[in-house]
Parts: C-alpha cells; sequence; structure tokens
C-alpha cells in the first residue's frame, strides 16, 4: 500500500451524566462529568506526541471539552467544530432511559440511512479530501499528517463499520470491529498513497485506567 499520507486518530468523548444513567442524549448538549474529563485527560496523555496538524469535533460540548483538553498539549492546531459529527438525531427518545423508551424508534429520529449518509460524506469531504490536497500539493513527508477527530459513540461505530463493510476500509490482523465504542476510547485510520485505508485500532481504551460505562445508550439497532 506503500507511504501512509494522513492518519486518523478518531475519538468519543468522555463520560457524561447521562451515559452513567443510561439516558439516550442524541444531540442533547450535554456536558462531561468529573471521571469524563479525567477520561479526556488520560486520552490527551496518550496523543500528546502524536504531531496533529488538524483537530476536528461535534460541536456538542461533550465533545468539544474533550477535544480542547486533547489539544491544549498542541500549541498551534486550531479546533475546527463541525454539526455533521454530531451524534444522531433521536427525536423523542432523547432524554429517555432504555428502558422507558419503547421498542420502535419515533418518527422524528433521523434516519439510520440519513445518518450513514451524513457521516460518510464528512469522511469523504474531510478526510479524504485532505488526503487527497496532500499528495496534489506534492508534500514529501517521512511522518503522515495526523488528524484528530472527536465525537460520539454511535456516530463512530456507524462511521466504522460502514467504512470496512461498503468503502473496502482493510482491518489490520486482530482488530475487532463491533458496535462497543467506550468513552474516551481511541480508534486508528491509516490512508495510504494509492487511496487504500486500514483501520489499525478500534475503540481502544489502554491508556485508560478508569472503570467504564458498560452501556452506550444511544446505540440502536433500528433501521
Amino acid at each position: 500500500m506503500g507511504r501512509i499520507v494522513v492518519k486518523v486518530y478518531i475519538v468519543r468523548h468522555g463520560e457524561t451524566d447521562e451515559n452513567r444513567k443510561g439516558i439516550m442524549q442524541g444531540q442533547l448538549d450535554t456536558q462531561l462529568n468529573a471521571a469524563g474529563v479525567e477520561q479526556a485527560q488520560m486520552a490527551a496523555n496518550a496523543l500528546e506526541r502524536v504531531q496533529f496538524k488538524k483537530a476536528f469535533s461535534s460541536d456538542l460540548d461533550r465533545a468539544v471539552k474533550t477535544a480542547e483538553i486533547i489539544i491544549a498539549k498542541h500549541p498551534g492546531v486550531a479546533l475546527e467544530t463541525k454539526a455533521e459529527l454530531r451524534e444522531r438525531h433521536l427525536g423523542d427518545w432523547q432524554g429517555q432511559t432504555i428502558t422507558t423508551r419503547g421498542s420502535t424508534a419515533p418518527a422524528n429520529a433521523e434516519p439510520v440511512s440519513d445518518f450513514s449518509l451524513r457521516a460518510a460524506r464528512w469522511w469523504k469531504t474531510t478526510i479524504l479530501g485532505y488526503a487527497q490536497s496532500a499528495l496534489l500539493n506534492g508534500e514529501e513527508r517521512t511522518d503522515p499528517a495526523c488528524v484528530l477527530a472527536v465525537s460520539h459513540g454511535g456516530y463512530i461505530s456507524r462511521l466504522i463499520a460502514n467504512l470496512v463493510e461498503l468503502d473496502g476500509v482493510k482491518v489490520a490482523e486482530g482488530v475487532a470491529v463491533n458496535s462497543k465504542c467506550w468513552n474516551a476510547s481511541i480508534s486508528v485510520i491509516d490512508i495510504y498513497e494509492d487511496g487504500e485505508s486500514e483501520l489499525v485500532t478500534y475503540s481502544d481504551t489502554t491508556h485508560l485506567k478508569v472503570d467504564l460505562v458498560q452501556t452506550n445508550a444511544d446505540v440502536i439497532t433500528d433501521k
């Protein structure tokens, strides 16, 4: 596959009280709790030596604060907030718990097809566009250009699943892809000069030395 042009670090935001209580957040603008701040700081420590060129985040507060904690260790890197990186809008389910929401998604929830398309469009225009720009500009680098993206559990798991299943992104040996995307976990995708991509890490939590919420209320299986 040749030289790695771009290395994308995809981080889920730290814990919120709603995560801890099993409340569906969707696009509710909730905040990190004390554990979430600590998790974000651990992620920042794990990524301290990465030479980020760009940083993106969902514009929801829990993701922005996580991203700000990470890039505080990277002076000169500007954070770009994007509505395209928001979690799926869950309509009337937002603010309800898993046990009280009912079994059928509300009519005003963002359709899964629209959610998937939104994530795919962001990846294509922002990430693949950046990789193509680096190649067209003739950048000769021994190290890849590193990009940070901070988003949400449902978004990250949907994005990566679709990249693997539909777009031919390879999965490195020993990497398991599933819907479990932990708070403050790190997933990494390498993009090569020949256009191929490889998922080298999924939902890694080896940098986290705290107990994690086991269930992500925002991940649902309806189509």
